[in-house]
């Protein structure tokens, strides 16, 4: 036993060292495939725990042109970033959104205009008649807690129990929607200026509000308000209980939002949400089609829908059908999502837009992945269960090594899926699995005492 137990030690703190490694580097994620696969796995066994997102960004990115008129063409800032666009880009790119019958949309853009432009200067109203021609948005604006000044947004009120004082407070808002959309919008807070959530020390997960104080009222996130108008659960239903042991927000019955005593949302490092998600639905007629949960679509994209007579047009059209058809089953969320948005760092290297940002917290909610990792202390105590039965292992003959081994490991594995089941926690598998084949390997390759013995008798003999 004492060579066995000697190999599987040494070996065992590579692979545990390599796992700890991987967990710490989550920019390189080295053993990106793994994990993935895991969590999906553990996912699909979750019960009704997660359900399917319901989300397509619209993106406003780079290769959009702004409209104009003649051979000019709208001057850049004087800070080098993109020109502004106009009320007939804004009023153009619901136009393409509203061809497609959403069934809910979300504007995160607040923009300012300006009026020397001359396709701000008509007499008509665009804005406005692309807007009524939608379902009744989420209009984003941009709050601020620091000065004074009344705040004119009717920016929607919730219910709320438990102490209010650490939530951020807003006393004005900084930018708002445009009343043209205002006709047929409401108004919610995308960001809070200057509120900046406290976290644990060495701790950098994203947290975004859900929530805010605006006077004596609790007021909603454009995420909140988003997620409330495409379920079809109205403010009165919505409710922030800071006295419940883990605070939660509450959208109707059976949804519940994990929130922090700030009234803020972690958005998990790990949890899953990519673009392209899909599941499988059975429709009328029995068969079985895919269709895209969490996705995306730019613009230029969108405008192919009004060249069908094109050959072109129409393989682009074929390509991106799913997409398209997404938009008249999910929450169409409409924001900017050029390289000079891209500012906001996750822990796992990658930079997101503000609109990339809102969509997946968005999409978090909806789907109810709230994912979180194991605590540091459940993690070794793992690897301490699978080295005691390994000195266990190493007791035994090699015949029943490979038996006991994968019994044992696949109880191990299934209690992991149990756990996440129950409290959405996990862990990556590369170590604890790791540690089993190397046991297993270990218990093959050499022999136990009680074979050694024999060995050495019948050489003896």
């Amino acid at each position: 036993m004492r060579s066995r137990l000697i190999t599987f030690l040494f070996f065992g703190i590579i692979l545990v060292a390599i796992g700890e490694w991987d967990l710490r580097n989550r920019k390189m994620q080295p053993l990106k495939s793994l994990n993935d696969t895991w969590l999906e796995f553990c996912v699909g066994n979750s019960g009704s725990k997660i359900q399917p997102p319901a989300v397509t960004l619209v993106r406003i990115n780079d290769d959009y042109e702004p409209l104009n008129i003649g051979d000019s063409k709208p001057a850049a800032s004087a800070d080098g970033s993109p020109p502004k666009l106009s009320r007939l880009d804004f009023a153009t790119i619901l136009g393409f959104v509203g061809k497609l019958n959403p069934k809910s949309v979300a504007f995160i853009p607040s923009p300012s205009f300006d009026e020397e432009n001359v396709l701000n200067q008509t007499d008509i109203v665009p804005l406005k008649d692309a807007a009524l021609k939608l379902p009744r948005m989420t209009l984003g604006a941009v709050v601020s807690g620091e000065g004074e000044g009344k705040n004119s947004l009717d920016l929607g009120v919730i219910k709320a129990k438990g102490d209010l004082s650490q939530l951020p407070a807003v006393t004005r808002a900084v930018h708002s929607p445009d009343p043209q959309l205002r006709a047929n919008g409401d108004a919610a807070f995308t960001w809070i200026e200057s509120f900046v959530p406290e976290v644990e020390d060495g701790y950098t997960a994203i947290r975004v509000p859900l929530v805010a104080v605006q006077g004596e009222k609790v007021i909603p996130s454009f995420i909140v308000r988003a997620v409330a108008n495409q379920a079809g659960i109205p403010l009165e239903e919505v409710e922030l209980d800071l006295e419940a042991k883990q605070p939660v927000l509450r959208l109707g019955a059976g949804r519940e939002i994990p929130v922090g005593k700030d009234g803020t949302m972690e958005l998990p490092d790990y949890g899953g949400i990519r673009y392209n998600m899909s599941s499988d639905v059975r429709g009328d007629d029995g068969k079985i089609s895919e269709q895209l949960d969490y996705t995306a679509v730019t613009v230029d994209q969108l405008a192919y829908t009004g060249q069908k007579d094109d050959e072109v047009a129409k393989r682009i059209l074929a390509e991106l059908q799913g997409k398209f058809e997404s938009l008249a089953r999910n929450l169409v969320v409409v924001g900017f999502d050029r390289d000079i948005d891209r500012r906001i760092l996750t822990v796992n290297g990658d930079l997101l837009s503000e609109s990339s940002l809102l969509a997946k917290a968005i999409a978090t909610i909806q789907s109810g992945r709230h994912i979180g990792w194991w605590p540091n202390w459940g993690r070794w105590l793992a690897v301490a269960l699978i080295v005691g039965l390994a000195v266990f292992l190493f007791k035994q003959r090699r015949g029943r090594v490979a038996l006991i081994g994968i019994i044992s490991a696949l109880i191990f594995f299934a209690a992991c899926v149990l756990i996440f089941r129950s409290t959405l926690t996990w862990t990556p598998p590369f170590a604890k699995l790791s540690l089993f084949g190397l046991a297993i390997v270990v218990g093959l390759l050499l022999p136990s005492d009680a074979e050694s013995s024999e060995r050495k008798s019948d050489a003896v003999a």
